[in-house]
């Protein structure tokens, strides 16, 4: 059996198009100055070179090199040293921190204000029966599904215990709240009735329930980019932040861009009377990284006086 599947993964590899060997550090810093990279430091190119993963730095590569089909293809652009690649790495890696503990902070904002006003509504377990939720029945389902698998895995202590107490795999909406991903519990926003959509959100002034619904989406997948550690710097997101018509200030904004997202996180902080250092944190960020393109990210001309900067 093994021998077989020897061969399979063989022809397999025969009709992969993929033909690229792997190259030592050694290599990969040669090759590096091959494309017109400066090396100022061998030593300590070599240990950064075996610290990261040459395929996740090489995503800060493009934005220094020149453009892609041009005959100087993958050439790194002049004077373009190894630490300049280095510090938009590290510029990124903090911007993600920083956004990660910001989403942080509102996903357990409105975790608790879900668990709060539906648990008042329809008491301990009243997220069980579809009758307390405005969704089709096929929805429901699959966010049920979700919610079981997602509590069922869970290896938190609490959970264990309360099963055990209470001999019961359904869990109370103020603990369920606690166990699910952010895009389940996105999820049970969307399927809650209106009155309940306007109490969870009714501190957010100038954004409807619907506009929340989206940017609490698209946060997710910020937060999703933070935690597995992906480029976020000048990234253009996978979805899109709607515009709120009330908030004039957002209209400058491109709903793609990072900067956008930034904006939405400072203005939820501040609305919900988070204590937060979020909009010192970014904008410290970018003072100590003065050769960082913020343009990039979707940053406008006098971003820093705009109201939900200030």
């Amino acid at each position: 059996m093994n021998d077989l599947q020897s061969q399979l993964q063989n022809l397999k590899n025969q009709t992969n198009g993929y033909s690229k060997p792997p190259k030592t550090f050694e290599e990969q810093l040669v090759h590096l100055k091959k494309k017109n990279l400066i090396i100022t430091n061998e030593t300590y190119t070599l240990k950064k070179l075996s610290h990261i993963n040459y395929y996740r730095l090489s995503a800060y590569f493009l934005p220094l090199q020149h453009q892609k089909r041009s005959e100087l293809d993958g050439i790194f652009l002049d004077d373009v040293r190894f630490e300049d690649i280095l510090e938009l790495y590290f510029f990124d890696a903090e911007l993600r921190k920083t956004v990660f503990k910001a989403i942080e902070s509102i996903e357990v904002y409105f975790r608790t204000q879900i668990a709060y006003h539906h648990s008042l509504t329809y008491g301990a377990f009243g997220y069980l029966d579809p009758a307390n939720f405005k969704t089709s029945a096929d929805f429901f389902d699959k966010v049920m599904l979700a919610i079981r698998k997602e509590t069922g895995r869970s290896s938190e202590t609490f959970i264990a215990h309360f099963k055990e107490k209470y001999n019961t795999t359904d869990l109370p909406v103020w603990t369920m709240v606690e166990v699910v991903s952010m895009s389940t519990l996105s999820k049970i926003y969307a399927m809650l009735k209106t009155s309940e959509q306007q109490a969870v959100t009714q501190a957010l002034h100038g954004v409807s329930k619907d506009l929340f619904h989206n940017w609490f989406h698209a946060l997710t997948v910020i937060r999703n980019i933070c935690a597995h550690h992906s480029r976020l710097w000048n990234k253009t997101l996978g979805v899109s932040f709607e515009k709120p018509r009330k908030i004039k200030e957002f209209h400058s904004m491109e709903g793609d861009k990072v900067f956008f997202a930034l904006s939405v996180i400072a203005y939820i902080l501040d609305a919900i009377g988070e204590e937060s250092d979020f909009k010192n944190d970014i904008e410290s960020l970018i003072a100590t990284h003065p050769k960082i393109n913020i343009k990039a990210m979707g940053f406008v001309d006098r971003w820093e006086l705009m109201a939900v900067w200030e």
